[in-house]
């Protein structure tokens, strides 16, 4: 039986890639063979490439690391609650040739669309080489080279019913603002120790930033400034584990208006997409960004989330004077 909290982001798919998909959570922490294919000939994984990106979907299927391989994979780190983040590395060594592979593309469209992966990792070699699975996981950035994959752990419910369930998978027919509310604030569980969570900070913070670059031309989203280094990645809502590094619950800000920000000094009204700012600031130098609205993402399935928007301004109003 497949996690609710894992079904959630697979409703929106074929049964094809659903089923595929299960297979992986199913057997998640086993060692198996090579995974071969299901019992109506889809293929799970493809011996070629390490990224699987079945002919019939625009997303990547599965993930997987060789003991042979000739990339730069970094240490997975497992956390107590059994979640896990993996930084693999992406298709071809060259970084900059990176858009140049469909399997790269397929991964990309994964993190878009907020669509899981299967991932495994080859522990014996041939002549009978075996793998562990290591499960489902979400991506959630890339940078230089590098996506981070955050893998579901024990955290995740088991149950039957989940009728009541969001649908964040991709529907090609859904308009750009029902997909930015596949991100659920209400999923977003303080899964770490301290300690873990530096650590966890450390490693998915620098694709985090990359994406919501990529995402709003490295340009910040209020006030259009464009120097690189003075722009940081803002949580709408607080970072807390696997689903909130997702880039529709961020926003790309200069530093100082990231501060005000994340003080509740400064929101955003979720339905205009404007700003609001804290009435002892509205005589400053940020007066001028009142109402400002905030610049769209290039992709529209990375706006931010209103739902997260909405409660970081109610935050705000229980701090401030709006």
């Amino acid at each position: 039986m497949i996690y609710s909290s894992i079904r959630r982001y697979i409703r929106d798919l074929p049964p094809q890639h659903q089923n595929a998909l299960a297979w992986f959570d199913d057997h998640a922490g086993q060692l198996v063979g090579w995974p071969g294919q299901l019992g109506d000939g889809t293929l799970l994984a493809g011996k070629a490439k390490g990224i699987y990106k079945p002919k019939w979907s625009t997303y990547a299927l599965s993930v997987r690391q060789s003991l042979t391989g000739p990339y730069p994979d970094r240490e997975i780190v497992h956390r107590p609650d059994g979640s896990w983040v993996f930084e693999y590395f992406q298709e071809g060594l060259d970084i900059h040739a990176m858009e140049a592979s469909f399997t790269n593309q397929g991964l990309i469209e994964c993190m878009k669309g907020i669509v899981p992966v299967g991932v495994f990792v080859q522990v014996k070699e041939k002549p009978k080489p075996m793998y562990k699975v290591l499960g489902l996981a979400i991506v959630t950035g890339y940078d230089v080279g590098y996506f981070y994959l955050e893998g579901f752990g024990a955290a995740a419910v088991r149950e039957t019913d989940d009728s009541t369930l969001a649908a964040p998978g991709l529907a090609p027919e859904r308009r750009a603002d029902e997909i930015a509310t596949m991100f659920d604030p209400a999923l977003a569980e303080d899964e770490r120790k301290k300690t873990l969570r530096q650590v966890s900070d450390r490693r998915g913070q620098a694709g985090f930033r990359s994406t919501l670059l990529d995402a709003y031309g490295a340009r910040c989203a209020i006030s259009g400034y464009e120097a690189t280094e003075a722009l940081e990645a803002a949580h709408i809502v607080p970072y807390r584990g696997l689903t909130t590094n997702h880039p529709s619950n961020g926003l790309l800000l200069r530093a100082d208006l990231h501060t005000l920000f994340d003080l509740g000094l400064l929101a955003i009204d979720e339905s205009l997409g404007t700003v609001l700012l804290d009435a002892d600031l509205r005589s400053t130098q940020y007066g001028m960004y009142v109402d400002t609205r905030l610049s769209d993402p290039r992709d529209a399935r990375l706006q931010p989330s209103r739902k997260a928007l909405a409660i970081h301004r109610e935050f705000a109003r229980s701090r401030g004077r709006f």
